[in-house]
């Protein structure tokens, strides 16, 4: 029994550390992005304490086309080729939606500038009254 949870301790150990190395979730360059996520997933590890991970739900574009709302696509430089296309497709598929493509950032860019991704958020609000 002991010995299954130190192997569940070093999965863990692994998964964050793995997580924390990973480009495309925070761009090289930003330590303390880094830390604050490893941080972050030290701090919850039963999130990752199960082989039932499941896999991501595919989009439902057809629905998206239905939004009449203003819509902010950000998007990190550094993140994965595939976050990038289904962002390009999110702007094509809802009216009126704008993308920013935040420089040097991965896909947690709250974590890696979040005084700029603060200002965008809250610039885009208020320019749409909300």
């Amino acid at each position: 029994m002991l010995q299954r949870a130190e192997m569940q301790s070093n999965k863990v150990e692994d998964l964050i550390a793995a997580s924390t190395r990973s480009a495309y979730l925070i761009a090289p360059g930003h330590d303390a992005a880094r830390k604050r996520l490893h941080d972050v997933l030290a701090e919850s590890p039963q999130d990752m304490t199960h082989d039932d991970m499941p896999l991501p739900e595919k989009p439902n574009f057809p629905y998206v086309q239905e939004l009449r709302m203003p819509t902010l696509i950000l998007i990190g430089s550094s993140d994965a080729a595939d976050n990038q296309a289904v962002a390009g497709a999110l702007l094509m598929a809802i009216p009126g939606a704008v993308r920013v493509v935040v420089p040097d950032a991965g896909h947690l860019m709250y974590l890696e500038k979040p005084n700029e991704f603060f200002s965008m958020v809250s610039s885009f609000l208020h320019a749409h009254g909300l």
